[in-house]
């Protein structure tokens, strides 16, 4: 099969700074294997040359001057390699363009989350044509797809559910590193702190707020504890904005006990989990699968986080880690830390749980998903083409 996959445009593929988006793309199409012909379409950078082949893939890089000259670019270069499927990632006003030039190709929109689906990026009316033309729906969660169902009235069979996946080797070898003691030299830790450790954008919807203001209860209790707060603004961005200046008012009264570390690229991130004894992700708001949950338990640590959106498809309570109502975070969090330290090996049996549970999310079993989908899309167009040439 002859796969063409189009990334967003705004970043490249492999991410130079982290996007989420094009890092699922990166991973899931190494594991479509050597009997599949991928094509990746994506974004020029300093970084990378022109065009590509690289793991079995042909990266096409184009320049991004806005959606409408970069797809129609994409969309030049697909003629002439006659794709048996074309995957659309996170942008499905592609779609209108890309049907018109490929009336019966199978085409598919990977939907990240709702956002790009939202009446403020596309038209209700737009959204219900696009749900018309496109063969099929992925999205990376049981949340999600129900979401889209819903909201966009799109026909259950339509939409599929594949959770993404996660690589725990660079995660279990980063415990060896001799890089995490000079790592936590650095950060100006001691031997005997008891870490907490954020991971992820600092915007109001992942949290933070929630967790440094439960934080400052725990402190209140322990004197060991403290807390790693490692992101920027966006990917790649360390700016101060109001936001962010608020996190830094909340953490002032704790002094040292709080330090924000400024963003780390993707590839450096299995070490710094290393320096976490637990992992918060105190999302606010409905995420669609939230990623960091999956690498930290990738690294053998327990997570403590919210029942927003898909997490609880991914995070067990009380098994790979706690699941906690954000309102309750401020007196749950002081009692969840106490019990984490006062009962013998809780912690680390809790993290041999969650690298169990990590295990079962392989990038190697969203790819079979995906292929599952297309499948299911080219034996639809087949049938179909079948009766119409029965009746002609």
């Amino acid at each position: 099969m002859k796969i063409a996959i189009i990334s967003p445009g705004p970043f490249s593929v492999p991410p130079v700074k982290g996007s989420s988006v094009e890092h699922d793309i990166d991973e899931v199409s190494k594991m479509f294997g050597p009997e599949h012909q991928v094509t990746i379409y994506t974004r020029t950078c300093p970084t990378y040359p022109r065009s590509s082949f690289e793991e079995g893939r042909d990266i096409i890089r184009f320049p991004y001057k806005g959606p409408g000259p970069y797809l129609k670019r994409i969309i030049g270069d697909l003629k002439r390699r006659s794709p048996d499927v074309i995957l659309v990632e996170n942008r499905p006003n592609f779609v209108p363009a890309l049907r018109r030039k490929f009336p019966s190709v199978p085409i598919y929109v990977n939907m990240h989350s709702h956002v790009y689906a939202a009446k403020w990026f596309i038209s209700p009316e737009k959204m219900r044509h696009i749900v018309r033309l496109a063969d099929g729906f992925i999205t990376n969660s049981e949340y999600l797809r129900q979401h889209f169902i819903e909201k966009h009235r799109i026909p259950p069979d339509k939409v599929h559910a594949v959770h993404l996946g996660v690589d725990v080797t660079p995660y279990q070898l980063a415990k060896i590193n001799f890089g995490v003691r000079n790592l936590r030299r650095k950060l100006g830790l001691r031997h005997d702190d008891r870490i907490m450790f954020y991971a992820g954008r600092l915007m109001r919807a992942k949290g933070v707020h929630v967790l440094l203001k439960a934080f400052r209860k725990v402190c209140e209790q322990d004197p060991k504890a403290k807390l790693i707060i490692v992101g920027g603004t966006g990917y790649g961005s360390n700016r101060m904005n109001p936001y962010v200046r608020y996190l830094h008012q909340l953490a002032k009264p704790l002094g040292d006990r709080v330090k924000f570390v400024n963003f780390i690229p993707s590839q450096e991130m299995p070490l710094y989990y290393q320096i976490g004894d637990i992992v918060a992700t105190p999302s606010v708001w409905q995420e669609p699968f939230c990623r960091v949950n999956l690498e930290a338990m990738a690294s053998g640590k327990p997570v403590i986080t919210t029942p927003r959106g898909g997490i609880g498809e991914v995070v067990i309570h009380e098994d790979s880690g706690y699941v906690i109502s954000p309102k309750e975070w401020e007196k749950e969090l002081p009692r969840i830390w106490d019990e984490l330290w006062s009962i013998p090996h809780l912690r680390n049996q809790m993290g041999k749980r969650a690298l169990v549970r990590a295990k079962q999310f392989s990038w190697y079993a969203t790819a079979q998903g995906y292929l599952q989908a297309f499948e299911k899309g080219a034996d639809k167009r087949a049938r179909v083409a079948a009766a119409y040439k029965k009746v002609g």
